[in-house]
């Protein structure tokens, strides 16, 4: 089983807003192992291989999944996270408990502040959360619900490719503490990579 290990976890204040910075080595890979698509038990390659059984319908297909090899588990984790945002799927079995929990902890929340996007800066990827769809994914880091289901959220959110989701949704499976301190002031968070490194770092929005 491939470890990720946190070699850096700092925090620092500029201008006034915390910034936060986990660095993983190794491997994102396999946070919860068993989310891993077994020919590759990276989670990116697991974000790739979820995110090509979305149809043009924008409906995630299990039984797509499944067919080049990802685990069961990962497909209804997957589905679950896009249940969270308001996709639908098909041939997977969402985990109701868990939506409702998690939905639960949005409805405090009165009205979503912030965006959902993504974009580059130069080579620097950068992705933007609400304020509601980032207290979701606190929700399922919350209750170790599985990097699959945090691809999940990431992608239906914001529109981002698997791959890329799956390495963010890793590092943040880690040290998911970090997500606290980046949406301490209400607005959602951006969360940023630079590609195809397995460094994490984000901010509030």
């Amino acid at each position: 089983m491939a470890r990720s290990i946190i070699t850096t976890c700092a925090r620092w204040k500029r201008l006034g807003v915390a910034t936060l910075m986990v660095a993983l080595v190794a491997s994102v890979a396999s946070v919860s192992p068993a989310h891993a698509a077994p020919s590759d038990p990276s989670a990116a390659s697991l974000g790739a291989a979820l995110s090509s059984a979305i149809g043009s319908d924008g409906v995630f297909d299990g039984d797509r999944a499944r067919a080049i090899g990802v685990s069961t588990e990962a497909v209804d984790a997957f589905a679950t996270g896009r249940s969270l945002v308001g996709l639908a799927s098909r041939h997977a079995a969402v985990d109701r408990q868990l939506v409702d929990e998690v939905e639960r902890s949005t409805a405090v929340v009165r009205a979503c502040a912030g965006k959902n996007r993504w974009d580059h800066t130069g080579i620097q990827l950068n992705v933007y959360l609400n304020s509601c769809n980032t207290t979701r994914l606190l929700g399922v880091l919350g209750a170790s619900a599985g990097v699959a289901t945090a691809i999940g959220i990431i992608t239906a959110a914001t529109g981002l490719g698997g791959a890329a989701a799956g390495i963010i949704a890793a590092g943040l499976a880690v040290a998911g503490g970090v997500l606290t301190a980046c949406s301490s002031r209400g607005r959602g968070t951006v969360i940023h990579n630079i590609p195809p490194g397995s460094v994490v770092w984000c901010n509030n929005q």
